[in-house]
């Protein structure tokens, strides 16, 4: 009975600590996952097969020109996204209450939530113990950035150098891959970059046949399987696409389920394999109340929502319209199957409808499938290009344009709204820092008139880690002797969100001696704005938007607020990216 007993109890405990043993687990089963991969795939020597002619040698002076063109510009990419930054751009309170006050950001895994994503972030919680500057914190992103680059680089070896080049530029340029790279809190940007890490491995195993390509391929599932829910759907899309194409691949008719027993055979269906841990954990995560609630909350309306993504996301759609094409000719044996490509797009197709059929709708979800995209159709236009027809290629053209328009113009809107929100609320918090450390008897009170209370709890991170004494729960209780945040959006008093110690209060009118604090990304219309403002007095602090956007241009700049985090179903306010701080007397 002793020895029955001890491991009930372990996995009794195990069960009841689920959540809180995550690493161990997710360890034990990537352990299981290599064990798997190097039962399945027999040992052997590395062999060329299947070769396909390499054009990596064709090193030609445009080449060079084409690389160190790439190199430039990543050079000035890296550099914007540093430009001006802080720590204040949406959910940074993971960093100014969290790593940068010296703690862990937890393992997200939120049962009554429905959502499972425990990698995210996770990365701060080494980083914090290195640096605590911004550009330290960018790091890992710009070593991703530089990577992939690298990776995409040699990746393709049918494409020449300057298509390759072409096509990481525009993978640069594509507004969600620029937003998951350019912000800190985006899971997408280790999503991608283990994406490309598994492109390369399963690319390379196909070659040589080495079990250290498979198993590096199936830890880069691994790593992706944990950063977002849905990405299981990219993992099963990939690996069955595969498996049925390659069963289905040659001039004869039917079904060569031989194939099976290759070795790429054996390392899709390890890669699938990895799925039912995942799935398995997942529900027992969620036992017993298999909620949803983060679906229903933001859930968008299915016309609403496609009508977005074609609006922001173009290339993905044309992705749709390519792979099932490319289905019809494979069944019909009117072409050859591409395993690694064709398997991938298969896989972003699972992945796209994922979040379709959720609902749910954002400018940087369908990163991954963008990726996919460009490498995908643009490396079958490319080398399709000459055996194209003129119509063909005049709707080729067009296609193109209209994807490269669509990128430019909503990357640069999105960049230019977050650097000047970042900029404006970092010049407001140095403003209320030094009227708090020259005499805090000045800062009793922060009004926000037109803040939602996710914005105020925010800013009001971002104060406490520049020093302001900010009003907190302690042990349960208000704090006293801090300073307080009032605004008209806060329903009781209270946590400005759940789950953050910041304490916000409700209140219709500033009081005297209050800072009245008008945010760049708060809903204002110009009347509200005045309002605001008592006549005859100075703001302590204005700002407007830099550079300023001409007003012959404003219609048009309109027309991109899709791209915005916080205004993209609705139109832009009077007061965009416009902030002040005024003490009301």
């Amino acid at each position: 009975m002793l020895i029955l007993s001890t491991p009930l109890h372990f996995l009794g405990a195990l069960w009841r600590h689920r959540v809180d043993l995550f690493w161990p687990i997710w360890v034990a089963i990537t352990g299981l996952g290599v064990i798997v991969v190097l039962f399945v795939i027999p040992r052997q020597k590395p062999f060329p097969r299947n070769p396909i002619p390499d054009r990596r040698g064709a090193w030609s002076r445009s080449s060079i020109f084409a690389v160190a063109f790439l190199a430039l510009f990543l050079t000035f990419y890296i550099a914007g996204d540093l430009a001006g930054e802080e720590f204040t751009y949406y959910d940074n309170s993971l960093f100014t209450l969290g790593t940068l006050a010296g703690h862990n950001i937890p393992i997200f895994i939120w049962p009554n939530e429905g959502r499972f994503f425990p990698l995210c972030d996770q990365e701060f919680n080494l980083i914090r113990h290195v640096t605590s500057s911004i550009v330290g914190y960018h790091s890992l992103r710009i070593a991703q950035l530089v990577l992939l680059s690298l990776i995409l680089l040699f990746l393709d070896n049918e494409l020449g150098i300057k298509q390759r080049v072409a096509l990481i530029l525009l993978i640069l340029i594509t507004p969600s891959v620029l937003i998951s790279f350019g912000g800190l809190i985006y899971p997408e940007s280790n999503l991608v970059f283990s994406l490309v890490c598994f492109l390369l491995c399963v690319e390379k195993f196909g070659r040589t046949h080495s079990r250290a390509w498979a198993v590096s391929a199936l830890v880069s599932a691994q790593f992706m399987l944990y950063y977002k829910e849905t990405v299981f759907l990219l993992i099963l899309g990939f690996a069955a696409a595969r498996l049925l194409l390659r069963c289905r691949a040659g001039t004869q008719k039917g079904w060569d389920w031989r194939r099976l027993n290759e070795p790429e055979s054996r390392l899709d269906a390890c890669v699938a394999f990895m799925v039912v841990p995942f799935l398995l954990y997942y529900f027992a995560a969620m036992f017993p109340g298999y909620r949803t609630q983060y679906a229903k909350n933001f859930r968008v309306p299915y016309p609403e929502m496609l009508g977005t993504y074609f609006k922001i996301d173009l290339l993905a759609w044309i992705l749709v319209a390519v792979i099932l094409v490319r289905a019809y000719l494979i069944l019909r044996r009117k072409t050859e199957a591409l395993l690694l490509w064709d398997g991938m797009a298969f896989g972003a197709l699972g992945y796209m409808a994922g979040y379709v059929v959720l609902g749910l709708q954002s400018a940087y979800y369908f990163a991954p499938a963008d990726i996919i995209a460009v490498l995908y159709v643009g490396r079958l236009m490319l080398l399709g290009w000459a055996h194209m027809k003129g119509g063909a290629q005049s709707c080729a053209t067009v296609l193109l344009a209209m994807v490269f328009i669509q990128d430019i113009s909503l990357s640069s809107f999105r960049l230019y709204e977050e650097k000047n929100v970042v900029r404006a609320k970092a010049e407001i918090g140095s403003v209320i820092e030094q009227r708090f450390q020259s005499s805090p008897q000045n800062v009793r009170r922060i009004f926000f008139p037109s803040t939602e209370t996710v914005h105020m709890m925010e800013l009001g991170a971002y104060l406490t880690y520049r020093g302001v004494s900010i009003e907190r729960i302690s042990g349960g209780e208000a704090g006293t002797g801090a300073v307080m945040m009032v605004g008209e959006s806060v329903k009781k008093d209270g946590p400005c969100v759940s789950g953050k110690p910041l304490l916000c209060h409700p209140g219709a009118e500033p009081e005297p001696g209050d800072l009245v604090v008008m945010l760049p990304d708060d809903v204002t219309q110009s009347g509200e704005l005045k309002s605001h403002r008592q006549p005859g007095t100075e703001p302590l602090f204005s700002y407007s938007p830099w550079p300023p956007i001409p007003d012959f241009l404003m219609p048009f700049v309109r027309r991109l607020h899709v791209i915005s985090p916080e205004f993209f179903n609705k139109p832009l306010p009077d007061g965009f990216l416009h902030a002040s701080v005024i003490v009301w007397e």
